[in-house]
């Protein structure tokens, strides 16, 4: 079975088998450097995965240094009234955050009567397949 036909194998096999006009020559090929740079893996993260990267940095922070030795640890609910990183954002936001952080390796999870608490590395096992991933 052949490659799949792409954009670039397309404008490629134009640029190639056709005698173009030179301005329309000079658009395909920038087109076929436009797909190659939007392939590319070399982008920065938007500024909202930057702007996330730090709030789960803060979350991170305040677990570690407000985690008191023998408690479950922090419930997303707890962690939006408490820290001031997430102070009023919603579960959904927090909980993605915190699995982040969790398979990033920076914090643990566990339940505690049906509960899920979030705490610092090594107070809850990492599941087998958490471990796996990271």
């Amino acid at each position: 079975m052949t490659d799949k036909m792409t954009n670039r194998k397309a404008l490629a096999y134009v640029l190639e088998n056709c005698d173009l006009p030179t301005e329309v020559a000079e658009k395909v090929e920038k087109m076929v450097a436009q797909l190659d740079k939007k392939s590319s893996a070399e982008r920065k993260p938007t500024a909202r995965q930057a702007e996330n990267a730090v709030v789960r940095a803060e979350i991170v922070d305040y677990v570690n240094e407000n985690y008191t030795e023998g408690s479950d640890g922090y419930t997303v609910t707890d962690l939006i009234k408490e820290c001031p990183a997430v102070e009023g954002k919603s579960n959904q936001y927090v909980s993605a955050l915190l699995r982040q952080a969790i398979q990033a390796g920076s914090l643990s999870k566990g339940s505690v009567k049906r509960r899920t608490y979030f705490a610092p590395v090594g107070v809850y096992e990492a599941p087998a397949e958490v471990a796996a991933e990271g």
